[in-house]
């Protein structure tokens, strides 16, 4: 069986809307057929949180487990058993995130246009490197999301750009996203035809495209 498509997402600075991206992307995948697996890395069990309020409304969907430092053994026993594995977590750079960076075929780094996250993103890229020094198949980009139609948009595009990592979507904010996660969902479920559903389906194609890329090369 081929191994499973492992993404981790991950920045040092919080509230840049990890979970959300991966929750996302996980009822994304599920809805195309795919075996789904999210890894909850973060203490504060968020995408745990929201499996469980989705269990108690009656869907079905990604499977989530917590994990702690057992990280990199987990997803060693768990890749050959999924088609996608998603890797949430904390809003720091620690042990578990360098673990799940070792065993991942990508790193989404998701940063809002604020000025301080895009400066707190240049410590994650340094992390990712350390990584890919070690393991060169690793492929990073980043993830633009909550932008609006504004001048700082534009100038956080600019100063990423800037760090030498790929842009790889925008997301814009929207409150059909924040509210599907809320109740257990996915834009891709409470907004099928939404400009937010629209975003995250072309973020996952981006994703597999990404990955399948660097498979090729190698």
């Amino acid at each position: 069986m081929t191994p499973a498509m492992i993404i981790t997402l991950t920045n040092s600075k919080g509230g840049v809307g990890k979970s959300t991206l991966a929750v996302s992307l996980a009822v994304e995948w599920a809805v195309r057929g795919r075996r789904v697996l999210v890894l909850d890395a973060d203490p504060q069990g968020t995408t745990l949180a929201w499996s469980e309020l989705r269990a108690a409304e009656g869907l079905g969907g990604p499977t989530v487990l917590a994990v702690g430092d057992n990280i990199r053994t987990v997803l060693l026993e768990v890749r050959h058993d999924w088609d996608i594995v998603i890797v949430d977590t904390a809003g720091r750079q620690s042990k578990r995130v360098i673990a799940a960076l070792r065993e991942s075929d990508l790193v989404l780094m998701p940063c809002t246009p604020a000025g301080p996250d895009v400066w707190a993103l240049a410590e994650t890229i340094e992390v990712v490197r350390e990584v890919q020094a070690i393991r060169d198949e690793l492929r990073a980009a980043v993830v633009i999301n909550g932008t609006t139609a504004t001048k700082l948009a534009t100038t956080a595009r600019e100063a990423v750009s800037g760090m030498g990592v790929d842009i790889i979507a925008t997301i814009a904010r929207r409150t059909a996203i924040a509210e599907s996660v809320t109740s257990g969902q996915s834009v891709v479920e409470r907004e099928p035809k939404g400009a937010g559903a629209t975003e995250i389906r072309a973020l996952a194609d981006a994703a597999e495209a990404l990955v399948m890329e660097a498979s090729r090369v190698a």
